[in-house]
């Protein structure tokens, strides 16, 4: 199924009149198999571990592209270096977001379609896309809290 779906990625480069160069393809297949979600100076670093020659400028070059073309998407989180990871086809997920450790929690759970109606319809806006991310403690976090925690005494 990854395979396929990368298959699909490069397709995408390909159509749009860009060529498949090796930055390129060492950028995709490292997002692609390293799950999670990567800053700039995290790409640089482990793509340098196996291509010296690739540099920071080209690797802002390539994210940039990868964003425009769709194949990536942007995580801005709260005092944080924007993160990028794939955006595999037919995969929308959301964002649960640490506020105490960062760890990142994916969820797919979206009710936002019941309501993106009553929303274009009264504001008039055309929603294409969405994403949401939520900020508190996640469980090890929370649990932490509550193990110091003077309300308790």
């Amino acid at each position: 199924m990854e395979e396929k779906c990368l298959l699909i990625l490069t397709d995408k480069i390909t159509k749009n009149s860009y060529k498949l160069t090796g930055p390129r393809l060492a950028i995709l297949d490292y997002l692609a198999h390293e799950k999670g979600h990567h800053d700039i100076m995290d790409i640089y670093e482990k793509i340098r571990l196996k291509n010296e020659s690739i540099g920071m400028a080209t690797i802002y070059r390539t994210i940039d592209l990868f964003l425009e073309l769709g194949i990536v998407r942007v995580l801005t989180l709260k005092n944080s270096q924007p993160c990028f990871e794939i955006n595999w086809p037919d995969d929308h997920h959301h964002h649960l977001v640490c506020t105490e450790c960062g760890h990142i929690i994916e969820f797919g759970s979206c009710n936002f379609k019941l309501i993106v109606g009553e929303i274009e319809k009264v504001t008039c806006f055309r929603v294409e896309e969405h994403t949401l991310e939520a900020y508190g403690l996640c469980p090890k976090c929370a649990q932490s809290r509550d193990v110091y925690s003077t309300e308790k005494m």
